[in-house]
């Protein structure tokens, strides 16, 4: 695994909380502009597809500057390695020796990691490389963000499906504000956080954001 990290269950579950709360936002804007529930629908759909596009879109940017980050990292290491193996020997038995282990013991780690994969020495004790990452990553990672944002924001288009007769724009925001005590909770305890900091925090970004919304749409129309 190179220094590619995978969105993992937290990140995912925060790309599904940003496409709850840019969907929801999305829709309160236009139902504070008195738009019909059709309206409503065009403009779920089009917060869900967009959202998802630039969610891949920022994501595989991301994921592939990093791997180009790497393999700039090991292409110059490799050519340290062939021009002067020995001065990259003595830096990792430096690296050794500042976290304190003895120098006898620090040059014979080195010299035994190097005779095992020098490159690989170098890369994992001076950059945190312990292998290149595949190019197939960047591209999935960047499709599981889209696809949570696109979760995240099917909510709000679910309800205006379920109830398209009966819209109701604080129904929205309650089932809203349930859906990211949910996500908050998930990301809190993934990440071993407070849940009540995290629950605040969330709640309060959603609740402004979907208010802020609405009070837009109101003054706009």
């Amino acid at each position: 695994m190179g220094w590619y990290r995978s969105p993992g269950f937290r990140g995912l579950a925060v790309a599904a909380t940003d496409g709850i709360i840019g969907t929801a936002g999305v829709l309160q804007g236009f139902a504070g502009a008195g738009a019909s529930s059709s309206t409503l629908l065009v403009a779920s759909i089009s917060a869900l597809v967009a959202g998802s596009a630039a969610g891949f879109g920022s994501k595989y940017a991301e994921l592939a500057a990093e791997r180009d980050a790497e393999r700039a990292v090991i292409a110059a290491e490799t050519k340290d390695l062939h021009e002067d193996s020995s001065d990259e020997l003595a830096e990792l038995t430096a690296h050794f020796e500042e976290r304190g282990v003895e120098p006898g013991l620090a040059r014979s780690t080195a010299e035994q990691m190097f005779a095992h994969d020098a490159l690989a020495a170098q890369l994992e004790t001076e950059h945190g490389i312990t292998g290149p990452t595949g190019p197939a990553e960047q591209y999935l990672g960047a499709f599981a963000t889209a696809l949570a944002f696109a979760a995240g924001s099917a909510l709000p288009l679910g309800i205006l499906l379920a109830y398209p007769a009966a819209w109701e724009s604080w129904a929205v925001f309650v089932a809203v504000l349930i859906s990211l005590a949910i996500t908050s909770v998930l990301i809190a305890i993934s990440a071993r956080t407070s849940v009540p900091r995290a629950l605040a925090r969330t709640i309060t970004i959603g609740a402004v954001t979907m208010a802020l919304s609405y009070l837009a749409g109101v003054i706009v129309f």
